[in-house]
């Protein structure tokens, strides 16, 4: 994974649904961003740590079968992935919330996601500077 290729960042989109990865690899890719998408979390940590670490933003689903996004974030912070974050769920509670903002997640969206709001979290995020 390279972080910036021809001015783009590098975005890695996790969730278990086949469908929404394709609509995110779309949407990702028509705003010039470099996608990396995986739909089994456990996947995901067997990475090299570098490629991890190379990632600009992790666009997290919350509830996934093999592990929930929090526990997969918690495991990419541990091994010094920095990335920006934002997590989507249609399951949000006051405790997800709490979690999600203790591990560094910058935003929290609500399925279905508004495609506008995405975009401008994207950049938002992107542009006022990489990691925490």
């Amino acid at each position: 994974m390279n972080s910036v290729k021809n001015g783009s960042y590098t975005v890695l989109v996790v969730d278990d649904d086949p469908s929404v990865l394709s609509t995110y690899r779309r949407l990702l890719g028509r705003s010039g961003y470099t996608t990396v998408s995986e739909d089994n979390p456990l996947r995901v940590l067997s990475q090299n740590g570098d490629d991890l670490r190379s990632v600009d933003l992790v666009l997290l689903d919350y509830k996934m079968p093999k592990m929930d996004g929090l526990t997969l974030l918690a495991e990419l912070r541990r091994r010094e992935c920095r990335a920006r974050c934002i997590l989507i769920s249609a399951y949000l509670n006051d405790e997800v919330r709490l979690q999600a903002k203790a591990l560094g997640v910058d935003r929290v969206m609500e399925k279905p996601v508004d495609v506008k709001l995405l975009r401008g979290a994207l950049a938002d995020l992107l542009s006022s500077g990489l990691g925490s």
